[in-house]
């Protein structure tokens, strides 16, 4: 039964980005569709660039994102306003303007940089914006994108080396400090006002390549590429399950004491006394909290209620 489903995303979603006023959808080609907090849209799709977002996040009443296409080699990050429906450069007219001095950069933008690396990971405050690009290092910078600080690539200090290790899969801001995790299952703590060590830790017992690190309060869901889930509750292991493919979203669900987890053609809800799981028709691309249940937004556009509690 469709009733009282949102209407669906008319492309295929990528990267979802919810905020206190409701939520962003953005497409594999760049498009973009703005939902009010009950999954309504409140304009029609618009494009402001011509390539797929990679990182987004939403602080202040804008989008500060990065934008990555491995074919053209180009890379940038810019800071658009919420709400906006300006549509950018056709990818044509991208490609044959790389090199130039005129390269277009996304439409409406606030700011707007070229990157001279790949975009690693992203997340924002109410004050500074901190970024990882691949072998360049990390950055932190104002809203307006001044410079605060940068620093180079971590280093880790564990003798026993993990591939990938110099991959940073995941960044999570706290109130003065923030982590950032390596593909290698490393995690490092940082002060945010300058970037320095504060101490470093080793997921014990989760070997990698890690593709995503979700993280609410002390509890972290750390998920290979494999498709092995591991849920931490600060170093003490409460669950360890092996999905049937690599996992797509996950979110903390205070209902259920645990994560609801959007896996490839399955869902799981894993608590420290259950674990559910149920085949889906299509892929589960995020999970949003509905009251006492889910909504599911799936790769091919549509939604589904949850059928899952605990």
């Amino acid at each position: 039964m469709d009733e009282g489903l949102p209407k669906a995303i008319p492309f295929l979603p990528d990267v979802v980005v919810e905020h206190d006023e409701g939520v962003l959808v953005s497409g594999m080609d760049g498009e973009m569709l703005w939902l009010d907090s009950t999954m309504n849209a409140l304009g029609s799709v618009s494009a402001p660039y011509p390539m797929r977002i990679r990182h987004a996040s939403i602080s202040h009443g804008h989008l500060y994102a990065t934008w990555l296409d491995r074919e053209l080699m180009y890379a940038c990050m810019a800071s658009i306003p919420v709400g906006s429906e300006l549509n950018g450069p056709t990818r044509a007219e991208l490609r044959t303007s790389l090199g130039k001095p005129m390269t277009p950069h996304p439409t409406g933008t606030g700011w707007s940089h070229s990157l001279d690396a790949e975009p690693m990971a992203l997340q924002s405050n109410d004050t500074e914006l901190v970024f990882v690009l691949y072998r360049r290092g990390i950055y932190s910078v104002g809203l307006d994108a001044s410079e605060h600080w940068r620093m180079a690539s971590p280093t880790w200090n564990y003798l026993k080396k993990r591939p990938r290790n110099e991959e940073i899969i995941a960044l999570h801001l706290k109130e003065d400090h923030f982590h950032v995790t390596s593909r290698g299952g490393r995690i490092q703590s940082r002060a945010l006002h300058n970037g320095h060590l504060i101490e470093e830790f080793l997921l014990e017992g989760v070997e990698g390549p890690i593709e995503h690190h979700f993280a609410y309060g002390n509890h972290n869901l750390v998920c290979t590429t494999a498709g092995e889930v591991s849920w931490l509750d600060g170093d003490q292991l409460v669950h360890r399950v092996q999905l049937s493919g690599p996992v797509q979203h996950a979110r903390w669900d205070g209902v259920v004491g645990g994560w609801r987890i959007a896996g490839w053609r399955e869902e799981i809800v894993l608590n420290t006394e259950r674990y559910d799981r149920r085949e889906t028709r299509e892929i589960p691309v995020h999970v949003f909290l509905n009251d006492d249940n889910a909504l599911l937004l799936y790769n091919d556009g549509s939604w589904e209620y949850s059928p899952l509690r605990l």
